[in-house]
């Protein structure tokens, strides 16, 4: 559902912000999703060069992939951390294709 999902990118971001490396983001990732979503939940986290792969497995089948980029996503990341609402993107000096990266990141970077 959307409020794990929101949940799990919370989780990335915090992750990210504490150490960005892959063995310290890996371990406070899979402690906090435990402590978050409780034990229905299972993970993986890998690096391929300097991105993560991050699959998060639940009880009911469902997963969350989440693939993170270095400079794209975590460019729109950092962007839509200084944006409150998402109509205020379109007025952004940024290629229209980066304005969708930038709105699945607003309202988990808070």
């Amino acid at each position: 559902d959307n409020l794990t999902v929101q949940h799990v990118l919370n989780i990335v971001r915090q992750g990210l912000e504490e150490d960005n490396k892959w063995e310290h983001f890996r371990l406070y990732f899979k402690k906090r999703l435990t402590e978050v979503l409780g034990n229905s939940f299972m993970c993986g986290v890998d690096a391929m060069g300097k991105s993560f792969f991050i699959n998060v497995f639940s009880s009911d089948m469902k997963n969350i992939l989440i693939e993170m980029v270095t400079l794209k996503d975590i460019a729109a990341y950092t962007v839509a951390g200084h944006i409150s609402k998402d109509e205020h993107i379109d007025s952004l000096a940024i290629p229209k294709s980066l304005c969708e990266d930038v709105r699945n990141y607003i309202g988990c970077t808070r």
